[in-house]
């Protein structure tokens, strides 16, 4: 059973299985919470997780379980793009965030952390994309990324505290996994600071408090 939980087959079947259920519960919520711009936000910071799953699960294949890969570009192709749109649904379910905090009265914070979330994604789009294109990073362009991320998700934190839009150990808990991650990677990990889920964690934190209410 372990065997096959960790082969290809297996782990790609089991993470659809998550994210089916995933998918099952969040329309669930449409249906009886209504559709509006919160439970879109929470739908899409949910989703954001999810989506980068599929990329995780592909790249621990290829990095760490050995699987059997034969067509290595296709293989590179489904990773990246699954971060990618990992990526993506954050960027968008944040944009929308901040909507909904400048409407519950936190305007600067929220406006700030989404900006240097947003320039950061801008720049890791670039980054896995040039990727690949070319099989290598341009580390300087990660760094960047990771660094603008872990602000943005830590301001956008504190404004989730101020606002009131969500029960407020969901803003503490924002601040101190993005405040404590970087300086951790700074010091213990300068040359691979890369670990994309370390982003999606946040957001689909406060994806499902905001559709769990306060």
């Amino acid at each position: 059973m372990r065997t096959w939980i960790t082969s290809g087959n297996g782990a790609l079947t089991v993470t659809t299985l998550i994210a089916a259920g995933t998918g099952l519960a969040l329309l669930g919520a449409l249906v009886t919470q209504g559709i509006s711009a919160r439970t879109i936000t929470a739908c899409l910071l949910v989703l954001c997780f999810v989506v980068f799953t599929f990329g995780g699960v592909l790249f621990s294949g290829r990095a760490f379980l050995n699987w059997q890969i034969g067509d290595m570009s296709a293989h590179l192709l489904w990773e990246r793009g699954f971060v990618i749109g990992g990526i993506v649904f954050t960027a968008l379910g944040l944009a929308l965030l901040e909507d909904l905090l400048r409407a519950a009265g936190e305007t600067v914070l929220s406006r700030l952390g989404i900006l240097a979330y947003l320039i950061g994604a801008a720049v890791a789009l670039v980054a896995e994309t040039a990727y690949l294109d070319k099989r290598d990073w341009h580390y300087p362009q990660i760094v960047l990324y990771v660094v603008l991320a872990f602000l943005g998700q830590a301001l956008l934190g504190a404004s989730l505290l101020h606002s009131g839009l969500v029960s407020r150990w969901v803003g503490w808990v924002t601040i101190l996994w993005n405040a404590i991650w970087l300086p951790v990677l700074l010091i213990f990990s300068p040359r691979n600071m890369y670990f994309p889920v370390l982003h999606h964690v946040a957001p689909l934190m406060i994806g499902i408090a905001l559709l769990a209410g306060r």
